[in-house]
């Protein structure tokens, strides 16, 4: 065989991979019932955060703001919305993609899912570096998927899983440079390590612990490597350069507009009394852990760690090394925020990384202990079945948070009690309230309501959910229920700008902020009422 067909089959075989990840991709994507909530805004769990990330890309699409001057729809004592969290190089692609689209909450759910999918792909090839078989390095992936996190954030707005999904892919690299000491290859890591980190910082748990057992790997050798560890420590250094500029600006930026709207600090166990302790605990399993992953799939996890502690002489080292310091890290992790543990399960998608960390560890273990024991094709059709009961799983919890009388909900496994009861409010309370926003904004267009025509929303004590609903600018209760009373909070909104009042529910018409504001409605959708303020021009 000559060398050009020698090349056009390693070219053929190096793209199926890629083809089968597309068709696997596609498959998920009417499998977690994502089609059914395409291009709906943010709803469901944590619409308050969802509407957050959201109203940055519509304030880059409406106001065209330079990258470096994000904003959100409430604008808060005439301060224009100017406000900053997360690095959002991702909110200000998704408004220059609705410059050819309009807008379509597709977009930015889309590019999410893109990049986490494709860290999981690169999770397989990592996976297969190391363990040279293409069927354990798929199951590793696809494992780690089985996660609920990953199956409902997957598909939203948040910035955890673009960060989780670049950290996986900064992490393949950094195994390429570890095994070849090719410079490019820790180039595309530190960069795409530090573009994760911007995104958001929880996601260098996996650099923390990989950077922490090569260097003292290295340092053990350090005459016969000490380029090794300059490179290291410069790789290190610029990614914590470029942390502390960000947070630097962010500080700087919120302080000179809207501070308070986002913040910068952690809440540990320490802080907290022994009562609120106590009432986390007693809603962490049903509120928080059930979506980390499977509850069986999280003890068969800790077996897998506990079998690769007993028989650590067949263990790859480093890898077990690894694997021990991100578990403490990610241990330290729930410790340092463990006042939103009753409630707030996202802040563990960055957590996520340890579910491939322990399996690839495993089955190092297995491999180095019994080689026919690694290859046997009983143990992948049994591992293979109980992948297909944790995707399974996940399928269940996700379709739940958009629809819980899905018959792929209802007719699957038994979740308990308190979960089914809790999506069931959920999804009867978005409709109730929220959901009759839907469909608003043309509405809003035809009576002449322009994004920029600043309006006040009420009920919302959020910042940016109604408004991200209504497409606007403008005011909801956020700020003023602790700063004024009465008509007072109105007029105040009225002397900052606000030419119009939006009104959902008619027990809201009677608020004393509201009740003297309504004698010019110009229109009704669903419900909720159009009022222009009578002494606005």
């Amino acid at each position: 065989m000559n060398s050009d067909k020698i090349s056009n089959l390693k070219h053929r075989t190096g793209l199926f991979p890629f083809v089968a990840f597309l068709l696997v991709s596609t498959l998920f994507f009417f499998l977690m019932g994502y089609n059914k909530v395409a291009t709906k805004g943010p709803f469901s769990k944590h619409v308050y955060r969802q509407s957050d990330s959201y109203a940055f890309a519509l304030n880059y699409y409406y106001e065209n703001n330079k990258l470096l001057e994000p904003s959100v729809l409430c604008v808060i004592e005439d301060k224009g919305g100017r406000a900053v969290s997360e690095f959002p190089g991702l909110y200000f692609i998704t408004s220059k993609i609705w410059k050819l689209t309009g807008v379509n909450p597709l977009v930015p759910r889309l590019l999410n899912m893109v990049i986490l999918f494709l860290g999981l792909f690169f999770l397989y090839k990592l996976s297969f570096e190391i363990l040279k078989d293409h069927y354990w390095a798929i199951l590793v992936s696809l494992f780690m998927f089985s996660s609920p996190l990953l199956g409902y954030y997957g598909f939203n707005f948040l910035p955890n899983i673009p960060a989780l999904g670049v950290a996986l892919i900064a992490s393949y690299y950094y195994y390429k440079y570890h095994t070849s000491t090719k410079i490019l290859f820790l180039m595309l890591s530190t960069v795409l390590f530090a573009f994760a980190a911007l995104l958001k910082i929880s996601s260098l748990l996996a650099f923390l612990a990989i950077n922490a057992v090569i260097f003292f790997q290295n340092f053990l050798k350090i005459k016969q490597k000490p380029k090794a560890i300059l490179m290291q420590l410069a790789s290190i250094g610029f990614i914590f350069i470029i942390i502390f500029s960000w947070y630097a600006f962010s500080i700087d930026y919120n302080s000179k507009n809207l501070d308070g709207i986002f913040r910068f600090f952690i809440n540990p166990i320490w802080d907290l009394g022994s009562e609120r302790i106590q009432q986390i605990q007693s809603v962490v399993y049903t509120n928080t852990i059930i979506y980390f992953l499977n509850p069986y799939a999280l003890l068969l996890l800790g077996g897998f760690l506990i079998f690769s502690i007993l028989f650590w002489k067949k263990t790859n080292k480093t890898l077990l090394l690894i694997t021990s310091i991100l578990l403490v890290g990610c241990i330290m992790f729930v410790l340092l925020f463990f006042d939103g543990m009753d409630h707030h399960e996202y802040f563990l998608i960055d957590l996520t990384v340890i579910i491939p960390a322990i399996t690839i560890t495993f089955l190092t273990t297995i491999k180095n202990l019994s080689y026919k024991l690694f290859h046997s094709k009983i143990i992948k059709i049994f591992s293979f079945i109980l992948l297909l009961l944790a995707i399974n799983y996940n399928v269940v919890l996700t379709r739940a948070h958009f629809n819980p009388h899905d018959k792929i909900v209802i007719k699957n496994i038994e979740l308990p009690k308190r979960v089914i009861e809790y999506w069931e409010y959920n999804n009867w309370a978005w409709e109730l309230s929220y959901g009759k926003y839907e469909g608003i904004v043309p509405y809003l267009r035809e009576l002449g309501i322009q994004f920029e025509d600043e309006v006040i929303s009420v009920p919302d004590e959020s910042p940016n959910i109604t408004l991200c609903l209504l497409q606007q600018k403008g005011f909801t209760d956020y700020h003023y229920w602790n700063n004024y009373k009465g008509a007072a909070m109105t007029e105040r909104k009225i002397e900052l700008g606000a030419k119009y009042l939006i009104v959902q529910g008619d027990e809201n018409l009677k608020r004393e902020d509201v009740a003297p504001f309504i004698n010019h409605q110009i229109g009704e959708y669903n419900g909720i009422k159009i009022y222009k303020l009578s002494n606005v021009q």
